[in-house]
């Protein structure tokens, strides 16, 4: 179970589908006391960062910033009953409303996010690998029909992301086998090519690795 004040952390900060850069062990493991050592102002500033940055440089193309799946109020140590205008802790993600998340199983291994439009595979092959090999994997994927796959950028497989939930951070009922670990995303380190961004479906956050370190992949189109 994920420590109370983390949880509520996770909550308030990642109202913006925050950005947390980490550096993370060879087979990108985030150790329980740096899980449980995060700092709220800096999650927030980064948070805000990110958003502005999603909202400058668009996200999968033009559409709505789909909501974030919380749907929970809490105080400093617990749920409660979401506040009214001018109680305490008043202002939570959860009173926000923004397009639903929403997807549609294809079935044929694909599920389309209808806020994006984007095609993706239900499930990753549970194989891991080095960037480039990812790269090439998805780049190379003839499945369902399609050949046109490729890997997703770091905004593309952070929009999956349900921060509602977590271990895995993401709606089971459209990807029921996805990995508690990192995902590669096509995004290479600004100032740093040897690094490449990921995703953390445990908690749903941003991180990034080496590029010869070890992660799952789930490849992604353009749809329809």
């Amino acid at each position: 179970m994920v420590n109370s004040k983390l949880s509520l952390n996770r909550r308030l900060a990642l109202r913006w589908k925050e950005s947390l850069e980490v550096r993370t062990p060879l087979k990108w493991r985030v150790p329980l006391d740096w899980r449980n050592s995060l700092n709220l102002k800096c999650i927030v500033f980064a948070g805000l960062f990110f958003f502005c940055c999603m909202v400058q440089a668009g996200m999968a193309g033009e559409y709505k910033l789909p909501d974030t799946g919380i749907e929970k109020c809490y105080d400093n140590n617990s749920e409660i009953a979401c506040p009214s205008k001018g109680e305490p802790f008043y202002g939570q993600d959860a009173q926000y409303n923004g397009p639903a998340m929403a997807y549609q199983d294809n079935g044929n291994g694909t599920v389309t996010d209808l806020n994006t439009q984007l095609m993706w595979q239900q499930s990753d092959d549970g194989v891991e690998r080095e960037w480039q090999d990812a790269c090439d994997y998805c780049d190379n994927l003839d499945f369902a029909g399609y050949a046109d796959w490729r890997i997703p950028t770091r905004r593309e497989l952070f929009s999956i992301v349900d921060l509602g939930k977590y271990d895995p951070a993401i709606n089971t009922d459209y990807f029921p086998a996805c990995k508690s670990s990192w995902y590669w995303s096509g995004s290479t380190r600004t100032g740093s090519t040897d690094g490449a961004w990921v995703v953390d479906f445990y908690f749903g956050i941003i991180g990034w690795g080496g590029k010869t370190n070890d992660g799952y992949v789930r490849c992604v189109r353009s749809g329809p």
